[in-house]
């Protein structure tokens, strides 16, 4: 699957699932994101190491992973995982909200900085609604919730339908996260 679009700078992107010769680019793109970004984005290090150790795993970890890429440059970074999160499911448990990760994948993206708010996610998560949806899923589960403080993200996320269910601390950033969840 490769799908072009343009952003709201008339530039073309694609976007497609992450291919086990992307390691270079891939840990180019991890080593590109600022301070600020890496600390929205935690499902795994964010290195050239990683990078290589993902890209080895492709079709062997129950995980979809997907690029957006400008000419030969990964500038966006997105995670379905269907394995079980212990967290995960004993928050939304707590909610009254039983998950089963082979239909209730947990979901992380990550836009390079300079290409935050130009309407790249926004299509990118267009596409991976119509994926999850052809995959007859339940719902797309924000894995670890979005950051309390970060009112982008979850005005981005409730735009596209994501509800809110709770307020939990991670103490290893000391953050209050917000649990969201996009039921299809």
């Amino acid at each position: 699957m490769e799908i072009e679009f343009k952003s709201k700078l008339n530039e073309l992107f694609v976007f497609r699932e992450l291919l086990s010769t992307d390691e270079v680019l891939l840990g180019n793109f991890f080593c590109s994101l600022s301070e600020s970004t890496r600390l929205k984005f935690e499902p795994h290090p964010l290195t050239r190491e990683q990078a290589a150790i993902i890209c080895t795993s492709i079709g062997k970890d129950n995980t979809k992973r997907f690029v957006i890429t400008k000419s030969s440059e990964i500038i966006g970074y997105l995670i379905l995982d269907f394995n079980p999160f212990e967290n995960e499911l004993e928050r939304y448990k707590k909610y009254g909200i039983k998950i089963d990760h082979r239909v209730d994948p947990v979901f992380a993206p990550c836009i390079a900085d300079k290409y935050q708010n130009q309407g790249i996610a926004s299509k990118a998560m267009k596409f991976i609604v119509k994926f999850a949806k052809g995959k007859k899923l339940k719902s797309i589960v924000l894995m670890g919730g979005t950051q309390q403080k970060n009112v982008l993200a979850r005005s981005f996320y409730k735009k596209f339908e994501f509800e809110e269910y709770g307020e939990f601390y991670t103490a290893h950033n000391g953050l209050n996260n917000i649990d969201m969840k996009l039921n299809l």
